[in-house]
């Protein structure tokens, strides 16, 4: 997995997500460049769920009145707006449409009332343009299962459902706004990111998949489509060189460096990318010398601004 950079407090970003809900500590986004088209006909499936939903809600509300004795009791008081209206049967058969009614309201009435403030006022307001940002959040299911693992398979368990978020074919899933779905969307957050796009300030390649995790004091991204310029790779190797002589390690980097010069093929007087067996490489020199690479890596990226540039307040 892509390494996480903590992202500067003074950047448009920062501020950006410091706006959003703030009990979410992790957003996945992406920029959805799928046809128009397409979307138009996962809304209106989603649309079709919600109207037959809405449908049943009306539906259990009207019976509901004769069910629960409420038009029974109005006739009472005022004989005059109804007549013949039966008193309502206690038994099993109440209380099993009470445990039905509590769950279609519990389960059902926030989908609707979701998609309402959320999908439908997007689309009402943006329409279907050719990018859009998405941004997914963890279900309150999510966050329960992940504080419900065990604190030494917890970092494993988050580890596998992110990389399912960012995983092509699980992108493609519908998503029905359904409490026990692994993921939700943020509409405000996109209604947000859209804003930002038209004034200028955060561009829509900014969201492009990444995952961003809030952590103290601020907030991390891990970015998946961008590459590191030489620039950085030069920043990283600075720091990794200046992280192992304080360790007494200098020979380590050493080492590392000779095997990445042996390794390197140049064509047309461009180096080529690493073969995949140098990694593993690397990573036995420093298991010899009881050094964890990954965590080395990962410490020192986490000080190295990431790779988009809008962000920034001063540009």
């Amino acid at each position: 997995m892509p390494t996480a950079h903590r992202i500067p407090e003074n950047s448009a970003v920062h501020g950006f997500l410091s706006k959003c809900d703030p009990r979410v500590e992790i957003y996945v986004t992406h920029v959805d460049t799928s046809s128009p088209t397409h979307r138009k006909g996962r809304f209106f499936t989603v649309l079709g769920v919600n109207l037959s939903f809405t449908f049943l809600l009306l539906r259990r509300i009207y019976s509901g009145f004769y069910r629960y004795g409420v038009l029974f009791a109005i006739n009472k008081v005022v004989p005059s707006l109804s007549s013949n209206v039966p008193a309502p049967t206690l038994g099993w058969a109440l209380l099993g449409n009470i445990l039905l009614d509590l769950f279609i309201f519990i389960v059902i009435l926030p989908i609707v009332l979701d998609f309402a403030k959320g999908l439908a006022t997007l689309r009402l307001r943006y329409g279907f343009p050719k990018a859009e940002v998405v941004f997914r959040k963890p279900t309150t299911t999510t966050m329960v299962n992940i504080a419900a693992e065990a604190p030494q398979r917890r970092d494993a368990f988050l580890k596998d459902l992110l990389q399912r978020a960012v995983d092509p074919e699980e992108m493609k899933q519908m998503n029905f706004g359904m409490p026990w779905e692994e993921w939700a969307y943020d509409y405000k957050a996109m209604a947000a990111a859209s804003e930002a796009n038209k004034n200028g300030s955060i561009k829509s390649q900014t969201w492009d998949l990444s995952t961003w995790i809030k952590v103290k004091p601020g907030w991390s991204v891990i970015q998946y489509n961008g590459e590191v310029d030489y620039q950085t790779r030069l920043e990283m190797m600075e720091k990794l060189k200046d992280k192992l002589q304080e360790m007494g390690k200098e020979h380590v980097f050493l080492q590392m460096t000779e095997v990445i010069r042996t390794h390197t093929v140049y064509t047309n007087g461009a180096p080529q990318p690493m073969p995949a067996e140098v990694d593993d490489i690397i990573s036995g020199i420093f298991k010899s010398n009881d050094l964890d690479f990954g965590e080395i890596m990962r410490d020192i990226s986490m000080d190295i601004p990431p790779s988009f540039v809008s962000g920034s307040k001063d540009d």
